[in-house]
């Protein structure tokens, strides 16, 4: 799905005698999750013997996200097939909640073989720390980059050829993925969704999505959070000053710089963040004998003000909307006429293009206010930058 999404022809196989050298990218499916290591490394080599790789940029070795099945035994197969330079292995799902912190992968913060998969009749997670997962297949030395080594930049590649990395969130996929991009070897990607993604991301960039949310509800708050805790950048709209007379030039400028990095951003009211400074927003309007109706709409209009003035100074792949007064005040703003639904994002949030205006065509998606899941805003987010109608 990482790459259809981007417009790239992907067939999933079963057998190596269907790939070919078109153009085309090729998903092998292996079935050989449920087998003995030995088993599963000995199918893995016979299936893939005859590729040639030669005519693919890149090949990822997808495991699974909690460490299910045979995973080093699968990843040494693929690695001695493809005679690889580098083996990178960071096996974290961070918008689903799988982490790898100090080596150990857990689920929602718990190391996985202290949850029920510990406990899978078939087969069950045995080992968390992913260091040891592949010092079980091989002699040479493998290392480990935690976090801290992400951040601080301390880490290269002459230590040796396999290296296993911490990630809690998709910036940390992207240090990962950018540093071993940098090394120009021939390497062998391990890891979830979110290492193809965060490849591709960088590899196939689209325009970044932006997000307005004007909904002051507790899901929309929860739902700002978990966004933040995935790594999207929040830009808060200092309405308290801007009540006393300060302008949006600022807040502006901040913004079109956050995206002009390539970053996905949520502009909120910072009563969408939380309910103190929702109160801290009415008592300076208060102040100037505002009404909390008044207080409402004029944020509201502040809201779509700034969300024009970003569109009309940089491109983005489309604009996530909560709260339908901030929908319809940003459609009016731009001119829009009316909007076509595309597709649905999951049920009750469409996918529309708007129509008319000077941004004819772009990708909306809307969301009431005290609805959806805790990660539909990632989730949208990530649905705006998809390839849709053939296009972007």
């Amino acid at each position: 799905m990482q790459l259809k999404r981007r417009g790239i022809a992907t067939d999933v196989v079963f057998s190596a005698d269907l790939i070919g050298n078109s153009g085309t990218s090729y998903v092998l499916d292996t079935e050989s999750r449920g087998m003995s290591g030995e088993e599963a490394y000995s199918t893995v080599r016979k299936i893939i013997k005859d590729i040639d790789f030669s005519g693919f940029k890149y090949v990822i070795k997808k495991v699974d996200s909690t460490l299910r099945g045979n995973i080093a035994e699968e990843i040494k197969a693929v690695d001695e097939a493809f005679k690889s330079d580098l083996v990178v292995f960071s096996p974290a799902l961070p918008d689903l909640g799988r982490t790898t912190v100090e080596g150990v992968h857990c689920l929602n913060g718990i190391p996985i073989t202290k949850t029920e998969l510990a406990k899978d009749p078939i087969k069950p997670v045995t080992q968390d720390n992913i260091k040891k997962i592949l010092e079980k297949v091989y002699d040479e030395k493998i290392t480990h980059v935690s976090i801290k080594d992400l951040q601080e930049d301390n880490f290269n590649f002459s230590a040796g050829r396999i290296f296993t990395f911490d990630a809690s969130s998709n910036a940390h996929m992207q240090i990962i993925i950018k540093n071993c991009l940098g090394t120009g070897k021939r390497i062998l990607w391990v890891g979830t969704a979110a290492m193809a993604d965060n490849l591709f991301e960088i590899e196939y960039r689209t325009p970044p999505s932006l997000a307005v949310v004007g909904s002051v509800s507790s899901v929309t708050r929860s739902q700002v959070k978990f966004a933040e805790n995935s790594g999207i950048k929040i830009l808060k709209v200092p309405v308290s000053d801007i009540i006393e007379g300060k302008n949006i030039n600022n807040t502006v400028d901040e913004a079109v710089k956050i995206l002009s990095h390539g970053n996905d951003l949520i502009i909120i009211s910072p009563s969408s963040y939380s309910l103190e400074e929702y109160e801290l927003i009415n008592t300076s309007g208060a102040g100037k004998s505002m009404t909390t109706n008044e207080i409402s709409i004029f944020v509201q209009d502040l809201l779509g003000k700034i969300s024009k003035e970003v569109l009309e100074k940089i491109k983005v792949s489309g604009v996530f909307l909560t709260g339908g007064d901030t929908a319809i005040g940003l459609f009016k703003k731009l001119g829009a006429l009316g909007s076509s639904i595309s597709g649905e994002v999951t049920t009750g949030i469409p996918l529309m293009r708007l129509r008319g205006g000077s941004f004819d065509g772009l990708k909306v998606i809307t969301k009431a206010g005290a609805f959806g899941k805790e990660d539909i805003l990632v989730y949208s987010m990530r649905k705006l930058k998809e390839v849709t109608d053939g296009q972007n």
